[in-house]
């Protein structure tokens, strides 16, 4: 199945292609929600995330943003001193205009599955997506990360209560299944921000109405 290269910027598509041809960015695959946007097609996406399992402290970060100054007429980020933290976000471009963020982190655990490599994007599989935007949501989910998730229960049919059980498999030490059913049915954060640019029609209202309901019909805590 082809990319669905209409849900982002002529600007980001350059900038992900960039990065994959280049071997600095080899150990790391495309996650988040410009990779179902890519994959799907549902919504607009504006930013690259791109994680890595290897070891950490093992990637030469020094090399990576001598890289992007280099390649990039625009080019900031967000700690000019050391790695804070899992990783480092950057803002790149051609041009102050069309301006890119990308994260570089890395990844707790290793990846449960290889990448997949579609039209030249390293991939992260689809259900490790899935895991992943669950523990956004885990952590303080925003509305772009229950958008996703709707696309993933009703649109691909994945089954929310076997994504829970994976998500306790993959953190099992921060996993809690009362606050999961807590942290997916709070709003708060989400209902103040704008919604994506959804190319499929659907609503805030619709999207959250519909995970109450899959919320509903889970085992009790």
């Amino acid at each position: 199945m082809p990319l669905h290269l209409k849900t982002v910027t002529p600007a980001l598509k350059e900038i992900l292609y960039e990065l994959m041809d280049c071997s600095l960015f080899k150990p790391f695959r495309l996650v988040g929600g410009t990779n179902l946007c890519l994959r799907f097609g549902y919504r607009l996406s504006s930013d690259i995330d791109l994680f890595t399992d290897a070891e950490y402290e093992s990637i030469d970060f020094n090399k990576i943003e001598n890289f992007l100054q280099s390649k990039f007429p625009f080019y900031d980020c967000n700690d000019k001193q050391k790695i804070v933290g899992m990783g480092r976000a950057y803002y790149i471009g051609y041009d102050e205009n069309n301006i890119i963020k990308l994260d570089l982190m890395y990844e707790n655990d290793p990846f449960l599955r290889p990448e997949e490599t579609i039209e030249g994007i390293r991939m992260a599989d689809v259900e490790e997506i899935a895991i992943m935007k669950l523990d956004a949501i885990y952590t303080g989910g925003r509305k772009k990360d229950f958008w996703d998730l709707h696309y993933l229960l009703f649109d691909l049919g994945m089954d929310l209560y076997y994504l829970i059980q994976s998500h306790s498999d993959r953190f099992p030490y921060t996993h809690d299944y009362a606050e999961m059913i807590q942290n997916l049915l709070n709003f708060d954060k989400a209902d103040n921000e704008p919604d994506p640019i959804c190319l499929f029609g659907k609503s805030w209202d619709l999207i959250r109405m519909d995970i109450i309901d899959s919320v509903s019909k889970l085992p009790l805590p």
